[in-house]
């Protein structure tokens, strides 16, 4: 008999990060579920790790080949099959009550939405809270338009906070994965199926040297453009195009356009004259009025209290040091 919930756990050479990620899961309140961990080719003592646990409920899967991200998310999704569906990034954690909280806001919505998100705690490496994120006061429930203006609106869809309906991602087809996929996915299952809110703090998305956002900057990735891609794939899927959707759309490229005119001021001042350039036609395209709305002035601001806090929060000022769960 199939399990309710499928956690998939896509990983790669993070076997102790993993082991608390599977020891979150195990110790849910809500104790009818599955766990896969798709290890995408790792080289330390992953599969050792999962071994160790020695519980019928944890499947072990090893790709054939490396796959990346998002392919291997989409190994995890195919292989589930539970009602419900998690995925649950190697190195992030659940707290206990995550699954019996998501499912509950699901079956009591009396309809068959797309998802369940729920409030985030930021955390170190040793799980003790950075921030919290809860970006709306009570329980809701979002749909159409008005479910993508407010992913769009926040992009706090991380995806150790979300608890998917399968049947629902099998309809839409999962992540893309011929590009960067981490949220247009997601704000297309808000957008067809609508999602519930649930005002609680109940995972910890971790923060680290060697986490996937920062190791894509690393590598040299373009954010703005996986943003501009990502919104393609959004409103493409987003029809009949209503006055609505083209006003959200209007209205999110005059914020992509806000990033491209703060990095054509980064370029200008290290006198990086054609990448300045480059960068400002990329926000004119995006919207006519690019350098004359003072809209970029918000985005500065948010980007510099962000680096305030991400300072304060290195330096030990955290608002606890107890860590978010025990494991």
């Amino acid at each position: 008999m199939a399990p309710v919930v499928s956690i998939g756990i896509p990983t790669f050479n993070r076997a102790k990060f993993l082991s608390q990620a599977i020891r979150s899961v195990l110790h849910q309140t809500f104790q009818d579920f599955e766990i896969i961990v798709s290890d995408d080719q790792s080289g330390d003592d992953t599969e050792a790790a999962v071994r160790a646990f020695d519980n019928s409920r944890i499947r072990y899967y090893r790709t054939g080949t490396r796959l990346g991200v998002p392919r291997n998310w989409n190994a995890c999704a195919r292989l589930a099959s539970g009602k419900y569906f998690g995925l649950l990034p190697d190195d992030d954690v659940y707290l206990p009550e995550f699954l019996s909280s998501m499912i509950s806001a699901l079956e009591e919505a009396n309809e068959t939405l797309g998802f369940a998100m729920a409030g985030v705690y930021n955390v170190d490496d040793l799980l003790r809270p950075l921030a919290e994120t809860c970006v709306h006061p009570t329980a809701a429930i979002f749909k159409g338009v008005q479910a993508a203006r407010f992913q769009l609106k926040w992009m706090a869809c991380v995806p150790v906070s979300l608890l998917f309906r399968r049947e629902k991602m099998c309809q839409l087809g999962f992540w893309r994965e011929d590009y960067w996929d981490d949220w247009a996915f997601i704000i297309r299952m808000a957008y067809h199926f609508g999602f519930a809110f649930v005002p609680r703090l109940l995972v910890g998305n971790r923060a680290h040297p060697a986490n996937l956002s920062k190791e894509l900057g690393r590598q040299g990735r373009d954010e703005v453009l996986d943003l501009i891609n990502q919104t393609f794939d959004v409103f493409g899927a987003m029809v009949p195009a209503t006055p609505e959707v083209l006003a959200l759309r209007a209205e999110y490229n005059r914020e992509l356009s806000h990033a491209c005119v703060l990095k054509t001021g980064r370029a200008l001042l290290s006198r990086r004259w054609s990448e300045a350039a480059w960068q400002f036609r990329r926000a004119r395209n995006l919207h006519a009025l690019a350098g004359v709305d003072l809209g970029f002035v918000g985005l500065y601001r948010r980007h510099r209290n962000h680096a305030r806090r991400s300072a304060n929060w290195l330096a030990g000022h955290r608002l606890s040091e107890t860590p978010v769960v025990s494991l």
